[in-house]
């Protein structure tokens, strides 16, 4: 590759990162504003965080676009064709943190969860969790530093703990209705999705080391499980 196809290979493949990293952006700021409005029954907010989930969708489907199209009009090589690739995954795993988002804003919504305030706390804490582990991701992500990355996924250690102290105290509580039971329903499932959005964070990490070093790796699995490997 000469120096000027290489130069305009790097000017468009600054664009396709903004975009990227746009995306993350609007990522972060939707679980910290959902979080918020869950937390402070934050109608107003939560119904925003809802609609402007439209933009996170609309900017998966330019990063993909715009990747296929250096893919197939440039014919990337090296480092250049790992960012890609790494792009096109991540940008799946951002959407459905978006829609994890969406849904812990869509409780704010619903109603008031007064009784079970301790939950709402440690949820929203979770939240809160997933909202650094995405800001430190894409800080190695623009530096491409795999050591970084590796940093960050350790971090979802963190949200299992998390997620197994919100269910132990969840199965603790004895329902007094059938209205008790489907909120307590309701905060073990979004316990369940934050941690979710731990593992995606995870799996972004796993695709920053990939840019870094050509390989990607099975990053922060269970210890019986990185024992077989």
């Amino acid at each position: 590759m000469d120096i000027k196809k290489a130069s305009k290979l790097d000017e468009k493949m600054q664009f396709f990162q903004e975009m990227l990293i746009q995306m993350v952006n609007r990522v972060e700021e939707a679980i910290y504003q959902a979080q918020y409005a869950f937390r402070n029954h934050d109608v107003a907010l939560a119904r925003r965080v809802v609609a402007d989930d439209y933009f996170i969708d609309q900017l998966r489907e330019m990063v993909e676009n715009d990747g296929v199209r250096l893919l197939v009009s440039e014919a990337p090589y090296g480092h250049y064709m790992r960012h890609i690739i790494a792009g096109i995954k991540m940008v799946t795993n951002l959407e459905r943190m978006g829609d994890y988002a969406v849904h812990l804003a869509q409780m704010a919504t619903v109603e008031e969860y007064e009784d079970c305030i301790p939950f709402v706390e440690q949820i929203s804490e979770m939240a809160l969790l997933g909202a650094t582990m995405t800001r430190k991701a894409v800080e190695a992500f623009m530096d491409v530093k795999a050591e970084k990355a590796i940093e960050v996924a350790a971090m979802d250690d963190r949200m299992d703990e998390a997620r197994r102290t919100v269910n132990a105290g969840l199965v603790s509580v004895k329902p007094s209705s059938e209205k008790k039971m489907e909120r307590l329903y309701n905060l073990f499932y979004l316990a369940k999705e934050m941690e979710r959005f731990g593992d995606h964070v995870t799996t972004i990490c796993s695709w920053i080391v990939y840019m870094a070093n050509g390989e990607r790796p099975k990053l922060n699995l269970p210890k019986e499980q990185s024992e077989k490997l």
